[in-house]
Parts: C-alpha cells; structure tokens; sequence
C-alpha cells in the first residue's frame, strides 16, 4: 500500500534537539562508528563555498524514501543518493539566485505551503511529529526544500514570466486540434520531468528517469517522487497536471497516452525539454465543453517557462563553484 506524503509543522525542534535527530538519522542511514558519527557535518559538496552537510545529504534521502513509499534499503539509498545530491545542489544554487536578485521567502509563505501539504495529507501536527520522530528525520529538511521552490518560483515568475508573449495564431493552433478532437476524451495525468541539461548529459538525465520508473514500478508512491524529483512546476502539485484535452500536451505525451489506460505509468517519453514519466489517473468522455483559450495560453506560457527555467539552471550550474566531496 503507498505511504501518503507527508507534510511538515513550521516549529522545528531546538539545536539540540536537531541533533539528537539528525545523529539518529545518520546511525540508521549509514555505516556508523565513533570515526563515523564525527563525519555528520563533513562536506558532501561545497557550492560557491556555501556547505551541504553529509547530515544535509542523509536527512533529504530518507525524505525522499518516506514520500516516495518504498521500502527502505542500502539499495534503494545507494541508488536515490546521486539524485538527492543534485537536487540540493540545484537548490542551493537557487537560493543563491534569489538572495543575489533581493528576493526573500517569508516564514508565512512557507507556512502557507505546509499547511497545505498538511491538509492534502489528512495529517494533524502532533500525528506528524510522531511520525517524523520514528523515522528520524529533521523537520527543517523539507521546509528548506519548500523554502527553495518557492524562491526559484519567486524567480521565474518576476525575472522570466513577464518576457513571454503567446501569439494568437499559437493559440489558434490548439484550439483547432482540440476543437477536431471534440467527443473524444479528457485524461487525469500527473508527471514526472527530468530535464536534459545538454546532448552530452542525455544519457544521464534517461538514467535517472529509468531509476525512477524502477521505483514506480516498485511501488513507489508517485506524487512523493514527483515531489522529490520532477523539475517541472507541477512538482510542488506531486506532479498533477489535472484533466488534459487531447491535443492539448505536447504530440510525443498525446501518442504515448493514447497506448494507455487508467492506472498505467509510461516508460520515459522523450521531449525537446526532457523526459517525461506520466500517469494516467483517470479518463472521462469529453462532452464538448468550450475550447478554453486562456488555459491554453496558461499551458503555452508554462512550457514557455519551463524551457527558460532550464536554461537559467544550465546557466548557474555552468558558472557555479560545485565541489562533490562524496
């Protein structure tokens, strides 16, 4: 049976309750001795001299095994370790963006998203603290994480948002598919993106995408991975994209779902942007509704959005000072 995302109080617990946690953690998520209780806050990788902490590391990948669902293993660590690596990194170089734009992330705008998470969840505090007390994880671990999408959100909406402009003939291009399409049907689809960095990284970017489908296949739950490791903006959304026309994705997402039914999860679909792993949740008859053209320049601008976003990634990784020590 999936294990339901979980969501995280604001209050964290003192220094020394940090600690005691994150030491806790480190026994069960690694090899320990007195030699290597004292690596907790060894570097695993310095980013333009800012440090994540072996602890950091170790935290964010029993994170991603309790979202995720899965049985947690030295296997499954060994094989998620990588990615959560890379992900830190990325936020960490983010937060940097943000903090060099003046853009800061308030205490109550996390509070929003929590609060959020929590009540997706249908999880009170006190049954999530003890939760998150058994499986030894510090609280702070995904606040900061929240606290990184929505700055490099913060980002993207003010600095790349405002420099797209949808035209109506690319509009009318979709709604003419999806208006020859009509008495078709409409599919409930969740996803998960990995994007392709450059031609020489593609065979990395397929080899994580097959990692992940490993753990879907699995029994992974999706939205958790989603959550963890998708690069698309509907990752805070565990990867929902809601009910999609046909026509209405991209023709490689259209072609695979039509081989698809309820339920099913496709193998990586490649894109201009990425790979794609997608579910199919749900399927209705479309009845005809009215062809909406501002969805469709939403989901033309998101697209838009998402290619410059990788790019700006691509930028700073290219530029940044990222030092892997483990």
């Amino acid at each position: 049976m999936p294990v339901r995302n979980v969501s995280l109080p604001i209050r964290a617990p003192g220094r020394f309750g940090l600690f005691i946690l994150g030491f806790a953690a480190l026994v069960s998520l690694l090899p320990v001795s007195t030699s290597h209780a004292q690596d907790a806050f060894r570097p695993a990788a310095v980013v333009n001299d800012e440090v994540i902490s072996v602890l950091d590391l170790a935290m964010r990948v029993r994170l991603a095994i309790v979202g995720a669902g899965v049985r947690d293993s030295q296997e499954v660590r060994r094989r998620l370790t990588p990615q959560v690596l890379n992900g830190l990194i990325d936020e960490r170089l983010q937060l940097q963006e943000a903090e060099r734009l003046d853009i800061s992330v308030t205490d109550d705008q996390v509070a929003s998203a929590l609060q959020q998470i929590s009540k997706q969840n249908n999880m009170t505090e006190g049954q999530f603290l003890a939760m998150l007390r058994n499986r030894g994880i510090i609280p702070t671990t995904l606040i900061d994480q929240i606290r990184a999408q929505i700055a490099w959100q913060t980002v993207i909406q003010r600095r790349l948002r405002p420099t797209i402009a949808i035209s109506n003939e690319e509009i009318q291009e979709v709604v003419s598919r999806l208006e020859a399409r009509q008495g078709s049907v409409q599919r409930r689809i969740s996803e998960i993106f990995v994007a392709v960095e450059s031609a020489a990284k593609e065979d990395e970017a397929l080899a994580n995408a097959n990692r992940l489908l490993e753990q879907l296949r699995a029994g992974a739950n999706f939205s958790g991975l989603a959550r963890q490791f998708s690069q698309s903006r509907t990752a805070r959304l565990g990867g929902d994209l809601g009910w999609v026309q046909d026509g209405e994705l991209a023709e490689e997402l259209n072609t695979a779902l039509f081989q698809m039914g309820p339920g099913d999860i496709s193998a990586p679909i490649r894109t201009p942007a990425g790979f794609h792993i997608l579910l199919l949740r749900d399927m209705r008859k479309n009845e005809g509704n009215v062809v909406d053209r501002t969805r469709i320049e939403q989901n033309l601008t998101d697209q838009r959005v998402n290619q410059l976003a990788q790019r700006s990634m691509q930028e700073l990784r290219r530029t940044a000072n990222v030092d892997v020590r483990i």
